[in-house]
């Protein structure tokens, strides 16, 4: 089973939008290398599914970042 996805497929997926994704991140709420990668040559982030279960479930505070 994969553990990280790319950003749209996250998206696609989950229902969110790549926006609402981006405010996560440049609110600190989304931390990289915890619920997010980026890789290089690569534009679009990476998504940990594993590390944005870990923020949910700790509900979705900054926290567990």
């Amino acid at each position: 089973m994969l553990r990280t996805l790319p950003l749209s497929k996250y998206c696609e997926i989950s229902g969110e939008s790549q926006k609402a994704i981006e405010r996560r991140i440049e609110r600190g709420y989304w931390v990289q290398g915890k619920q997010f990668f980026t890789v290089a040559h690569v534009r679009e982030r990476w998504v940990d599914l594993e590390g944005v279960e870990a923020w949910v479930r700790a509900g979705g505070s900054m926290a567990q970042s």
